[in-house]
């Protein structure tokens, strides 16, 4: 044995064999126990999930020891696969992959890791869902049970990962990721369709030593049909977006919906109708903003929304894709003249709309007094919907609607001054539709988003937002795009006049809105001394804080107490998506909503709250819902 200690005399050479032969025997003992162990948590974990590499589950265990993992392997399987599948309101339980979960839990991103519900503290004890799908049918899968496993990843409201993998049950095959089919949604419908790798990251996927990913594998019934008809000539209906698998036995128990429709296909949309409380206020595992939307429950046990396609409606196009409350109808008023004006669907709410479609009860319409004003014309097909509109607009039922447009005019306005601000229409289904002239919307918006840049060296960048309701103002001018030189303390010169600005500023309308899903219910007395604290919390300057509370402070003083909840860079991507032409590490973004209350309630704080990086080329954006 080598002497550590030079100045101490060497060891006994009789108590030296001693400590050979103690050590020899602990370390047989340590090997038997290890083999007892290996042999009792293979059998273990042999139960609940497919036998992996030993090596693999080592490497990811010694992760916190810095230890490296190999990546999974990727394989590419041509073609669909058939599926045997499983009723979804029989898909059972699936037992929980700990190797899987364990990658799930790795990382600490804004959206990733530490966010998932308590992945921090013990991914055993992490939330998710898994369920049996079925079996794949023939080809190199055959015989794989098909599962999908939704995480829920918690933050100012809770965003769901979906995941759909094959599993061995020989447990003699490494588990599948089925690379092409994950999909991500929140409770705005707000729907991610992307890779699996996509969603994970490079951080996470690194973690899953032992798996394959296939990046060619499908499923047919699984792809998302945009739009779906009834047998000719009857209603088509456009897609809008997924809710979660969680709540579809809700929704398959809602025998009580009032309408139904067969398709061509065979399947049945049912009108939805979210389930409400005494208070009329929508409970827990429903989604008040699919409301007089349809929906079928997919093969998966999701739901999946649909809207009715007004035929004579034209949706506007905003970012390449179809908006779905926006449009000109191709309308022909009495006097012989073609509309040319565009009309909002939806119901307006927050910053944006509220609902796809605005349907009115009969009780309201009975007290509008409406009267033919034109027909709505069908493009190809020539046939005619008669269009109505109130003969007076002096009446309560637009008072609210009156006093936004004064509020919002320079000079004073009755609706005289427009022409045709609502319209009305009876559906297939005789729900009336209320359209309004983009002219009226009300000035609740996205109000004082300001984008504040952060280089890590002086550049020439342009900048592009696109709220899907367009804007209301920009400064500077916005010009299809901010073409400015940012520098890193964050001043930027804007190229277009050469002033110098803090900040990019707009106020606009996003899309389809719904209020935050966690708050805190705050005295005005509190109101500063909250928002400081929170905006710390998050990670903002104190200049970002100072300018966030000079704005918004002086419009929280009319009531006792205020409902405040925050909107995270994943809405406000889905709301108004923020694009750089040099791209940024790192963006966050949040957006504040409030109300007012006159008196106090209990408070639903966010699980986590989301931080500003402040890492490499940073951009940070705050704005409010301005009422």
């Amino acid at each position: 044995m080598m002497n550590l200690h030079p100045e101490s005399p060497e060891p006994n050479p009789a108590r030296r064999w001693f400590s050979f032969i103690a050590c020899g025997a602990l370390c047989v003992v340590v090997f038997a126990a290890g083999v007892y162990f290996s042999d009792v948590m293979e059998r273990r974990v042999g139960d609940v999930y497919p036998v992996v590499d030993e090596e693999a589950v080592e490497g990811n265990e010694g992760e916190d020891e810095g230890e490296e993992t190999s990546p999974p392997e990727y394989a590419a399987v041509a073609g669909a696969l058939t599926i045997d599948w499983i009723a979804p309101d029989e898909q059972p339980s699936y037992p929980d992959d700990s190797v899987f979960d364990r990658a799930l839990c790795y990382g600490d991103g804004e959206y990733g890791g530490e966010n998932i519900n308590n992945c921090a503290e013990d991914p055993a004890d992490m939330i998710r869902w898994s369920y049996k799908l079925g079996a794949v049918n023939g080809g190199a899968y055959d015989g794989r049970d098909l599962v999908m496993t939704s995480v829920p990843v918690a933050g100012m409201g809770t965003y769901y990962e979906v995941y759909y993998l094959l599993y061995d049950p020989a447990q003699e095959q490494a588990p599948v990721i089925l690379d092409t089919l994950s999909r991500g949604v929140d409770w705005m419908l707000s729907s991610y369709q992307g890779t699996a790798t996509g969603m994970l990251g490079e951080a996470r996927v690194a973690k899953l030593s032992g798996y394959v990913i296939d990046t060619e594998a499908t499923i047919p019934e699984l792809t998302i049909e945009t739009t779906l008809v009834e047998p000719p000539p009857g209603n088509e209906f456009a897609f809008i977006g997924y809710w979660q698998r969680l709540y579809s036995d809700e929704a398959i128990s809602l025998t009580g919906a009032t309408e139904s429709v067969t398709l061509s296909d065979g399947k049945t949309l049912y009108l939805w109708e979210p389930k409400v409380d005494a208070n009329g206020q929508v409970q827990d595992g429903q989604t008040g903003i699919g409301q007089n939307l349809f929906y079928l429950v997919d093969e998966d046990g999701r739901v999946v929304f649909y809207d009715l396609i007004v035929p004579f409606f034209a949706n506007q196009v905003n970012d390449g894709s179809p908006d779905p409350s926006t449009g000109v109808p191709n309308v022909t008023w009495t006097n012989g003249s073609s509309n040319t004006a565009t009309y909002l669907k939806g119901a307006v709410g927050g910053c944006g709309f509220t609902t796809v479609t605005h349907v009115v009860s009969q009780s309201v319409v009975d007290t509008l007094g409406l009267q033919q004003a034109g027909v709505g014309i069908t493009p190809g097909r020539g046939t005619e919907t008669s269009i109505y509109e109130p003969a007076s607009y002096d009446i309560s039922y637009y008072d609210d609607a009156f006093n936004s447009i004064t509020w919002q005019s320079e000079d004073p306005k009755t609706y005289a001054d427009y022409q045709h601000p609502y319209f009305y229409f009876q559906d297939s289904f005789d729900r009336w539709v209320e359209f309004m002239s983009n002219e009226l919307v009300p000035p609740v918006e996205c109000g004082k988003p300001v984008i504040y840049l952060y280089p890590e060296k002086t550049t020439n960048m342009s900048v592009f937002v696109k709220p899907r309701g367009g804007f209301s103002y920009t400064e500077p001018a916005y010009n299809d795009g901010w073409n400015v030189t940012a520098y890193p303390d964050g001043h930027l010169v804007n190229r277009a006049d050469g002033i110098s600005y803090p900040y990019l500023f707009w106020e606009g309308r996003g899309g389809l809105y719904t209020a935050p899903e966690s708050y805190w219910v705050v005295a005005k007395s509190d109101v500063e001394s909250f928002l400081r604290d929170t905006l710390y919390k998050m990670n903002l300057t104190q200049n970002e804080s100072d300018d966030f509370i000079e704005f918004w402070l002086p419009r929280m003083q009319g009531a006792p107490y205020y409902k405040i909840g925050f909107h995270d860079t994943r809405v406000m991507d889905a709301l108004a998506p923020l694009s750089l032409s040099v791209k940024p590490d790192n963006v966050f973004r949040i957006l504040m909503d409030y109300a007012e209350l006159q008196t106090t309630g209990s408070s639903k704080p966010p699980a986590r709250l989301p931080r500003a990086n402040r890492d490499g080329f940073e951009v940070i954006e705050w704005g409010g819902v301005l009422r």
